[in-house]
């Protein structure tokens, strides 16, 4: 007998799961220490737009948004410190710039995440033989009871039924023309 196949999350697919945002505070602030370490002349800000996508899969789109805003905010504020004289105009229009666009990553990675949440609910798979009447089309459960094909699916998925009539059935039973 041949083994179930079995479909494998494709590795480029993160995880699903979530992550509490405190944890991005965290991360956030490590990369405000680095950035404050690294000196004024670095272009530190284009790395954490890493952390920003992570943020954004894992707990949602104000976390991811937060750190996204908040690190460059801290970036501009030691670049005037750094450069009190006005030279340092240019990095910070540059890290504002680079800020909207990984804001725009950020709420990227968020609809996509929810997306996948959202498949991962509606999508249910029914696998392997179905012992079924071939008269009442009842079905056999793992507890060898039948029970009707509609409750049968309704407890395993989240299908609703409507019933109604066929026009082979309607001919048939109604003799309806």
């Amino acid at each position: 007998m041949a083994e179930k196949e079995v479909l494998a999350r494709p590795w480029w697919l993160l995880p699903v799961g979530r992550v509490h945002p405190v944890w991005w505070i965290a991360i956030g602030a490590a990369f405000v220490a680095v950035d404050y370490l690294s000196g004024s002349g670095t272009q530190f800000p284009t790395l954490y737009v890493l952390p920003v996508s992570l943020a954004a899969w894992y707990s949602g789109r104000w976390p991811a948004l937060g750190l996204a805003v908040g690190v460059p905010l801290f970036h501009i504020v030691f670049l005037s410190l750094a450069a009190p004289d006005g030279a340092g105009t240019i990095p910070i229009v540059m890290t504002i710039a680079r800020s909207a666009i990984i804001c725009v990553m950020a709420l990227w990675f968020a609809r996509l995440s929810e997306h996948e949440r959202q498949l991962h609910r509606y999508v249910v798979k029914l696998e392997g033989l179905l012992p079924i009447c071939a008269f009442c089309k009842s079905i056999r459960n793992e507890a060898g009871d039948w029970e009707s094909l509609e409750g049968f699916i309704s407890t395993r998925s989240d299908a609703d039924f409507s019933h109604g009539l066929c026009p082979t059935c309607m001919k048939h039973h109604y003799k309806a023309h």
